[in-house]
């Protein structure tokens, strides 16, 4: 081999060498990486780790913004409702002297007069009368009123004989407090208590045994009885054939004792009652129609 040829190989083995130790040592730098990389993802899986040693981080949570949507909601509108009127419940008939004696208390402006009244059963009073008044009877004996004060008298007839009579004006002013107690109640409200307590006077009126009519029926009688009286245009004329005084005109004296009783009342008083009875009849109509 020639000098030229030894230093050409020399050269290409000298190259060789070096070529394959930088091969040898990027292989074992790569190996060795991997290994290390290896060996701490294995010992990550096997190594224990002590309780003490692991660290929970916080939970993280993430608001989440909920994007909320409008929906109409359509309110209803409250009805309008009248309040409901609770009734009070009513007593036996026997003990209801007290809740009547009240109820007329409580609607009349003119107390003072209320000592006018009986008050003892006065339920029956009231029916037993106002059934006799409508067929044309008085039931002295059961008037819810007391008697009058001061006696009955009359005055000669200045146009007449000596034997003929007129009524005294003092008879009428006897009645002017009574008149005038009626006149203390509303009629609206005496005819709304009617109506609250119309169950004991039914009952009340059942007692008398009239199977075919109701009290309210008999109480439209006597108020008819009233309104329909005709007002006298003059006092009549008083006889005494005896003990008794009587009416000289006898179409007067044939007429029925409630009937002489309104006479008796004079025009005035007579025309305040008939006003006082029209006004019930209206109301008691009015409210058993609604």
């Amino acid at each position: 081999m020639s000098a030229a040829n030894s230093n050409i190989d020399s050269s290409i083995t000298s190259k060789s060498s070096s070529s394959t130790l930088v091969f040898v040592i990027i292989l074992v730098v790569v190996i060795t990486v991997f290994g290390y990389l290896f060996l701490q993802d294995d010992e990550a899986e096997i190594k224990p780790v002590a309780s003490e040693e692991i660290i929970t981080e916080p939970e993280v949570i993430v608001p989440v913004k909920v994007e909320t949507i409008s929906v109409p909601v359509k309110v209803q509108e409250p009805v309008a409702t009248e309040p409901e009127i609770v009734k009070p419940s009513l007593p036996v008939l026997d003990q209801s002297d007290a809740f009547v004696v009240a109820k007329i208390t409580e609607i009349s402006w003119r107390k003072e007069l209320l000592g006018l009244l009986l008050t003892d059963d006065l339920v029956r009073r009231v029916v037993v009368f106002t059934d006799n008044f409508s067929r044309g009877e008085m039931a002295y004996s059961h008037l819810p009123l007391k008697p009058l004060t001061g006696k009955f008298s009359v005055k000669p007839d200045i146009n007449e004989a000596d034997d003929i009579y007129q009524f005294n004006d003092s008879n009428f002013t006897r009645y002017e407090d009574y008149i005038e107690l009626l006149h203390s109640f509303e009629p609206e409200a005496l005819a709304s208590n009617f109506i609250l307590i119309k169950p004991l006077f039914e009952q009340a009126f059942t007692e008398l045994g009239y199977p075919d009519q109701t009290f309210e029926q008999v109480l439209y009688l006597a108020i008819e009885r009233v309104l329909d009286f005709p007002v006298p245009s003059e006092q009549p004329v008083l006889v005494q054939p005896s003990v008794v005084y009587k009416y000289q005109n006898q179409k007067l004296e044939s007429l029925a004792d409630a009937d002489k009783f309104l006479l008796r009342l004079g025009k005035e008083n007579l025309l305040q009652l008939k006003a006082i009875a029209l006004e019930l009849d209206n109301q008691l109509n009015l409210q058993n129609n609604q």
